[in-house]
Order: structure tokens, then sequence, then C-alpha cells
């Protein structure tokens, strides 16, 4: 089945009654073949998405080395439940996934490819529940074209294969958001029973639920003239449920100190990158020069949609509440992050991707059927495309290849050299792979026994000192800038002889630093050897 046969027009999901007494819309006669073939063409076209994720997976993501939060998780899972809660509870997140992530990996393995399977697992999942969604607001033929892009989508392909919470969070999304459209369309108890359990797993999943909770409550207060008033005392049942349910976490949260010492060091966001997680979701990660290129069409794009709107034309309740899901929430984080603390990025905003697909393609099926088709067609092209150069480019912003940046090391460095990262906590991706002769330490020094020392500028030279002090080399990898990285390089380069320099993936810079002239082992090195 093609793209252009998918598309063609097909007769409504459902016809009001007025039509079907005056003979404008029957149900097909008995013989009629789309009852086989509609159903039949669901199933195939689902298939191809699972298949397409699958195949997409194995061929690239899976491979890749693993990343800094990746790192993350598999140190947090690889200790026991109890510690593993107190960890958890120390960082800027919440436990579901962890919980999970670890019995995933004590039932089939540690390594990272096996945690990254889990995201798969819970990508996979969203593939059904997206086209139920989708459903709600397209024509079969549109929700399954939306079903072929969104199983395309870089963005949700980089995150669907990440040993991270955020797959699992747009699975979570999607399953509230069905059940909130079922609700808002007069859904019964099941509709019912599925949002509440689904607002509770949410909230335990990564806190940026909370904002596609506040999201579905701010539409009903908009719609408060066009819904029952049992709609909001059940919405006010559930709002109580789910308070009663993350009470015990967060009061565990604050008596652990709320994260104070692990919160990431992020500027407050700008236009540009509120701007940037649309044009993250919709391309995926992409060099710098590709994302000016794409920045420079959001002005054609939002005239094109303006020009689309029809005077006076209203949106269905389900499209009405899936513009607020798309724009809300992304919008909420902008304003906290400048009212309280910066935390935009945009995987945080993962949620509210699904949505914004729909949206697309919602506004693709207005047009009329040839222009619709056409740019159908460049949009499933520009998405497989987005995904395909975010594969291959080793531009690519997002890529954190510590493999690469591991093995120069090892290959390299001798037990008279010191390998140096900053910021420290690289070391735990790095030493994933890391298996060499010189000793492996941070700037700023920590000892992984407490939280991580703050950078201090009057400091730096008496670390480096003590690091440098007995060593031939210093191997300086620069990898995660936390505002001080340019003084860091900066020192080494007035007081030192750079001798090589390696940039294993985009962002990280491998540097090798002459800092002795002694060829003679340190004292550490040869009471090692003479042992």
């Amino acid at each position: 089945m093609s793209i252009t046969d998918l598309l063609r027009e097909a007769p409504p999901a459902t016809a009001p009654a007025h039509a079907v007494r005056r003979g404008q819309h029957r149900p097909p006669p008995r013989h009629d073949l789309r009852r086989v073939v509609r159903p039949a063409a669901v199933a195939a076209v689902h298939l191809l998405c699972l298949g397409v994720v699958v195949l997409a997976s194995r061929a690239s993501f899976l491979r890749n080395s693993i990343r800094l939060d990746e790192a993350q998780s598999l140190w947090q899972t690889d200790r026991s439940y109890e510690a593993l809660l107190q960890l958890v509870a120390r960082d800027v997140h919440v436990p579901l996934y962890h919980v999970l992530l670890r019995t995933w990996r004590l039932a089939l393995g540690p390594d990272v490819e096996t945690a990254r399977l889990l995201s798969l697992v819970f990508l996979l999942a969203s593939v059904p529940v997206f086209y139920l969604v989708a459903r709600r607001s397209l024509s079969t033929p549109w929700a399954l074209f939306a079903l072929v892009v969104f199983s395309c989508s870089p963005f949700l392909l980089w995150y669907g294969n990440e040993a991270r919470m955020y797959s699992m969070l747009v699975f979570v999304t999607l399953v509230s958001q069905y059940c909130f459209l079922r609700i808002v369309t007069g859904g019964g108890n099941a509709a019912w029973a599925g949002y509440a359990a689904s607002a509770v797993v949410g909230v335990y999943t990564h806190y940026f639920f909370v904002l596609v909770l506040v999201a579905q409550g701010l539409f009903l207060l908009g719609a408060w003239r066009r819904l029952p008033w049992g709609t909001f005392v059940r919405m006010a049942g559930v709002a109580v449920v789910v308070g009663a349910a993350f009470l015990p976490w967060f009061l565990y949260f604050r008596a652990s100190g709320s994260a104070s010492d692990t919160r990431p060091n992020l500027p407050a966001p700008s236009s540009i990158d509120y701007s940037n997680v649309y044009s993250q979701f919709l391309f995926g990660f992409q060099s710098e020069a590709i994302n000016t290129a794409v920045s420079s069409t959001w002005p054609l794009l939002v005239l094109a949609a303006l020009a689309s709107v029809r005077a006076g034309a209203k949106l269905d309740r389900a499209t009405s509440y899936l513009v607020v899901a798309a724009f809300v929430p992304v919008l909420m984080a902008f304003v906290v992050s400048h009212l309280v603390t910066p935390f935009f990025l945009s995987r945080y905003m993962i949620a509210a991707l699904p949505a914004l697909l729909v949206l697309v393609v919602r506004f693709l099926s207005s047009l009329t059927a040839p222009v619709a088709r056409s740019l159908a067609t460049v949009l499933l092209a520009v998405t497989i495309g987005g995904t395909v150069v975010q594969v291959v480019d080793p531009g690519t912003p997002v890529r954190e290849d510590y493999r690469e940046a591991a093995q120069l090391a090892e290959a390299q460095a001798r037990p008279q050299d010191v390998v140096v990262l900053s910021s420290p906590f690289t070391v735990y991706p790095f030493e994933y792979y890391y298996d060499g002769a010189a000793r492996v330490t941070t700037l700023p020094i920590w000892d992984r026994s407490g939280p991580m020392p703050p950078f201090d500028a009057d400091q730096l030279p008496l670390e480096v000192e003590s690091l440098a002090d007995g060593h031939q080399y210093v191997y300086l990898l620069l990898s995660y800038d936390q505002g001080y990285e340019e003084d860091v390089f900066q020192y080494f380069q007035r007081n030192f002889e750079q001798t090589a320099a390696y940039t294993p993936s985009a962002g990280m810079r491998l540097l090798v630093y002459r800092v002795g002239y002694s060829e003679a082992l340190p004292a550490g090195e040869l009471a090692r050897v003479g042992g």
C-alpha cells in the first residue's frame, strides 16, 4: 500500500444519525471488502511500524557508545533496591523507572545494550496507543500515516534506545491522553480507571508528567460549560488519589535533601531554546548548520498554518485538547525555568511530542487532497532523512562517544600518565569502557564518597598541581561543560605544552599535555611494579 493509497479520502468513522436517516451514509453491504480490508490494513501498518522501530534500533541506535545519563542509570541500578531509592531521592528523578530497570537487569543482564532494550519495549508499546490517540482526531488513513511518522521520528528513536525513562514517559502519557480523550467525549468507568492508574504511574515516572496533568486540568476548566458537573467531581477525586499516592515519595525526597546537591547547572532558556524544542521534536538532533537552515523555515510554516485556517472554523474537542497537550506543558516549563529554577531540556518535554505529530498531520489533512498527499510525502521523507542524518553525521550534538575517548586513552596513556575528566560525573561513562594503565581522576577532584565539589577558580592551580605531580602526561577529557570548561582549558593551555588533541565526538575533546620531564615512574607505580 503506497502513501497515496493510504491517504485517499475515506468515509468518516461515525456519521450523525440524521445523515443515516437521509440515506447520506449507509453501512456497507456484507459483501463489501472494506469490512475485511480496513482492519487488515490497520494491522499491517502496525506491524510495519513495529518492524521499522526494531530494525532502526538494531541497525544503529543500540550500538551507540554509552552516554552520560545512561551511565548514571547503570551506576544507580547496580545498587540494592534500598540504596537505589536513596540515590534517586537525592537526584532529580522519581524512582519507578529505576526500580524496573534494576529488576530488568537482574533478570536479563547488566550491560548497557540490555538496559536499552527496556526503553525499546516502551517505545514499541507506544505504537498502538499512539494510533488510538490519533484516531480521536484523524480519519483512519491519516491516523495510520501519523503512526508511520511517529515510528520514524528521529527524536523518539533516539530516546527509545537510551537507558533512561523517556520512552516510558511517552507510553504513560499516551495512555493518559487516550483515557482523557475518552473522558471528555463521554467515556465510562473504564476510562476513568485507566486515567487514574496512568496518572499515578506517570508521576512516578518523571516530574514533568505533572505538567501533563496540569495541562489536562486547564483544558477542563476551559471547557467547563460543555462538560457535565460529574466530570469535575471525578477529576477532583483522581487528583486526591494521585496526591495521596505521591505523598510518601515526596516526604522521602524532602527528607533526603530535595536533590539540592545534584540539580543540573542549566542556563535560563531563551526564545530560541523554546523553538528548538519543536525543531528537535520534528527533525531530531542535527548539526548547527542544519538547525540554522531548519530554523529559517519556521516563519514560512507559521504563515502556511495561518493561511490554512478557515474563518470561523472550530476545532473538535479532541483536536483542541491536543493543541493544549502539545504547547501548554512546554510553555509552563519555560516559565517555571525563569521563575523558579532552569530545567528546560527537550528530552524532559518529550511527552508533548506525540500530540505535536498528530497536530501536524491534522493540519495536512485539512488541505486539498493533492496538496495534502504531496506534503505528507515530504513530511515522511524529511522525518526519515532526519533519522538517517542523525545516525551517520559525526556532528550530531548529542552523540557522546565515550567509547572512542576511552580507547584512545587506553591505547596511549602509560602508568606514569594520568587521565583527568572534567566534569567529575563523566567518570561513569568513561570507566564503563576504560581498562588502561594510567590512573583516572576528575577535575574538580572528587573521591565519590559525597556530593560533587563545586568548581573554584582559586583552587584550580592547586588541584592541577596535585594531579600533575609525579606524572609525565595529562590526558584531559572535556566533554560536558558545567560553566567552567573554558577556564580549565585555558589554564592548561597557558601552563603546559599540548602534544596531541582528539575529538571523539561533537563537543568532546581529549587533549594531551606534557606536565613532567622525567621518564622515571611515579613512586606509586614503582611500588606497584615492585610488588
